[in-house]
């Protein structure tokens, strides 16, 4: 029997990746997501109330995995990863990453989530491939989608693709 996403647990050489809650709807969360450098690529700004209602809509929904990075070492929420939709019966997830926390930018997280969290969808969930659509002038996170093995190229479970926006796709087979 699959296990259902609200149980998802995953363990990393530094992070433990675990589904989100309400209790992570910290001013810290939201400073993240109101930081200069993190949202001039986010679509919209969040007041807590937003926040935890966005969070609270996609508790133990079998088509979202939401889960928050956090540090072995001392547990610290460090960041964030969503897969929505999660669609088994297409064998494909839509990705999205914020590593919140600055010192941790640049250090490899992306790669070390993304791999452990995809080679869990892969077994549980059926998924053989993630796609992500990212914004053109984002180079660090190109950069480091590429590191993980995403690759540019197009989807037909992206919508909002345009000349600002480009779409990354990821086989899982390929890890």
């Amino acid at each position: 029997m699959l296990k259902n996403i609200f149980h998802c647990l995953i363990s990393t050489n530094r992070f433990i990746l675990k589904p989100l809650t309400m209790g992570d709807v910290s001013d810290r969360y939201i400073g993240w997501l109101n930081e200069p450098s993190t949202n001039q690529f986010i679509s919209t700004k969040l007041s807590r109330t937003d926040l935890k209602k966005y969070v609270s809509e996609r508790l133990n929904r079998n088509d979202v995995l939401f889960l928050g990075i956090f540090n072995k070492i001392d547990g610290l929420h460090i960041g964030n990863i969503k897969y929505e939709p999660v669609d088994s019966y297409q064998g494909y997830a839509v990705m999205g990453i914020l590593i919140g926390e600055a010192d941790w930018r640049g250090k490899g997280v992306a790669t070390e989530v993304i791999s452990a969290s995809a080679l869990w969808l892969n077994e549980y969930k059926k998924i053989n491939q993630i796609v992500l659509g990212v914004s053109r002038l984002n180079i660090a996170a190109i950069r480091a989608y590429q590191k993980a093995g995403f690759i540019q190229s197009s989807s037909k479970h992206l919508s909002d693709i345009s000349s600002k926006n480009m779409a990354m796709v990821l086989d899982i087979d390929d890890l």
